[in-house]
């Protein structure tokens, strides 16, 4: 009998859509930029697909895969009150290397509004010192991605 009930059963007829799982890393990289971007209280369309593309590049997802995480880290971030919880992830998963390229892709999404503004200079300052990238590195990282804008 209940062969019959779920054979004519109504309700999802539509097979699954497919659903993306982000990992802590993703999620928390993610977190990172999309703080960058509302740091200054004004998150520009610019500014998120900016994100979306550093996302799908650094991480090689496709854009359902990065439209997924950055649902996700803006969700998450609202509710976030420190930045320790995923720069600490950040710190224990990735080499030196990928660590500045978190701040290199900070950089990028703080020029796309052509906006600076003091806040997001002192947040790629509180993420590289978290992230453990020196003081020099990080005014070199600066220096060497606005030499090429």
């Amino acid at each position: 009998m209940n062969f019959f009930k779920n054979l004519f059963k109504k309700g999802d007829t539509n097979p699954e859509t497919p659903s993306f799982q982000a990992s802590k890393l993703q999620t928390a990289i993610s977190k990172i930029l999309v703080r960058t971007a509302k740091i200054d209280d004004d998150f520009h369309i610019l500014e998120e697909n900016k994100i979306l593309d550093l996302l799908q590049s650094y991480f090689e997802l496709n854009s359902f895969e990065a439209q997924s995480l950055l649902e996700i880290a803006i969700k998450e971030e609202e509710n976030a009150t420190d930045l320790y919880a995923y720069t600490n992830v950040i710190k224990k998963e990735l080499a030196l290397y990928d660590r500045k390229k978190i701040i290199q892709m900070m950089w990028e999404i703080i020029i796309t509004d052509e906006d600076f503004d003091p806040y997001e200079n002192n947040l790629v300052w509180r993420v590289a010192e978290l992230i453990g990238i020196s003081t020099r590195e990080r005014v070199q990282i600066k220096k060497d991605f606005l030499s090429k804008i």
